[in-house]
């Protein structure tokens, strides 16, 4: 037996030293190790069959509501997940936020999240960083152990977002773009010069408005979103895996969210055989602090969501469960924390109550305390639409005011 083993050794041996003696180490290195070490095409499938791209982490779902729902968030942008779904969503946001979440994929691969959003007024920001860990080790020729080590997929995001010809009663059009710096890297105790660091865009835009709504708010309750995605240079031929997504939001009762979205993966290679992927979600309000999440993924391997939501006025709690059976299951928990929207509803509270006192005004034919008032409201908020046409009213009774006084004047006179 132990002759046998011998045997076994000595033929593996020399196979091993004939294949060597014909490949140079550089070659060995290129062909065979980096093939082994192409990890894209380990993670070709993670979110649908995108075909041979580079860093499809750039796809990835940051998790909370997004993850939710499948990744049916590019028409709802109504959070901080919307950096990544939906540039254009940050000048819409409520709150600025601080947003963080672990994931945790297929063996030993965790995903990390954090990112922060901030608006003024009609201008949105954004950052935010998210890496993927994969633990690896190299092993030689001969099968021995030679190095170890941890693979990252790092990629940083700079948003910006404006919110155009919005008015009290219109939600405008917001456009918003992201810059994103993504980094693969691959320690040299693995294999050197396999680094890389290229740079990605984002372009979207969102609006919303009322359509077939059935419950009393001032929040519009249908929303549509568009964005290109992952558009940049390609890594050694190797391009990232861009695409157009459309996706809508609507809410026909304030308890029930209803979300769907259409991807379309750009065709860069022969090797891509789906294009399509269809994303659809549903967020059902138990509560006005608990949500329940669910959502599906259509693609050549179809996947699910479930999670649950906890919404607080300083916070925000969430976990989901991705059970996909072909790609990558995940697990994801998530927080946010909320620090206020920087005076923003203080102000709009001051400025509905000062349009309250110019109805009241108004009702008691005082018209130009009235107009006073209404010129300090256009000062604080000039797309205040409600004291836009008011004072022109107030101007129109003024006038007309005057020119009655005028003729009783003018009678007075004729009289006396």
């Amino acid at each position: 037996m132990y002759t046998i083993i011998m045997k076994i050794r000595l033929m593996c041996f020399i196979f091993l030293f004939t294949f060597s003696f014909f490949l140079s180490s550089e070659d060995f290195e290129n062909n065979f190790l980096g093939g082994y070490l192409d990890f894209e095409k380990l993670f070709l499938n993670m979110n649908g069959d995108y075909g041979v791209t580079f860093f499809p982490f750039l796809e990835r779902s940051y998790g909370g509501r997004d993850l939710g729902l499948s990744g049916a968030f590019t028409g709802v942008a109504d959070d901080v997940s919307t950096i990544e779904a939906n540039p254009a969503g940050t000048s819409t946001l409520q709150n600025t936020e601080l947003f963080f979440s672990h994931s945790k994929l297929y063996g030993d691969i965790n995903y990390n999240a954090l990112a922060y959003t901030m608006r003024f007024n009609e201008l949105g920001f954004g950052m935010a960083v998210r890496m993927a860990y994969l633990p690896f080790t190299h092993y030689d020729m001969l099968g021995f152990e030679s190095g170890s080590g941890i693979i990252s997929y790092t990629i940083i995001n700079f948003n910006g977002s404006y919110n155009f010809l919005r008015t009290y009663e219109r939600f405008g059009l917001s456009l918003g773009t992201n810059i994103k710096l993504y980094i693969y890297g691959v320690p040299d105790t693995i294999i050197a010069n396999q680094s890389s660091v290229n740079i990605a865009f984002d372009f979207g835009l969102l609006t919303r408005f009322n359509f077939l709504k059935f419950h009393k708010t001032i929040q519009k309750n249908f929303s549509v979103g568009l964005v290109v995605q992952n558009i940049g240079p390609f890594t050694e031929n190797e391009p990232p895996p861009t695409s157009i997504n459309l996706g809508f939001g609507y809410r026909p009762i304030k308890k029930l969210l209803i979300t769907s979205d259409l991807h379309y993966m750009i065709n860069y290679s022969e090797f891509t055989y789906q294009n399509w992927n269809y994303r659809a979600g549903v967020e059902v309000h138990v509560t006005d602090y608990f949500s329940f999440l669910g959502g599906v993924s259509i693609k050549s391997s179809p996947s699910a969501s479930i999670g649950i939501n906890l919404e607080f006025d300083q916070f925000r709690l969430t976990a989901v469960y991705n059970p996909d059976l072909v790609d990558l299951a995940q697990f994801s928990i998530s927080g946010s924390i909320k620090f206020g929207d920087m005076g923003r509803a203080k102000r709009q509270k001051k400025i509905d109550d000062l349009y309250t006192n110019v109805l009241v005004l108004i009702n008691e034919s005082m018209y130009s305390e009235a107009e006073l008032i209404l010129n300090e409201i256009l000062s604080m908020s000039p797309n205040y639409t409600p004291a836009k046409r008011t004072i022109n009213m107030v101007l129109k009774h003024t006038e007309l005011y005057k020119r009655i006084r005028q003729v009783i004047d003018e009678s007075e006179q004729i009289f006396d």
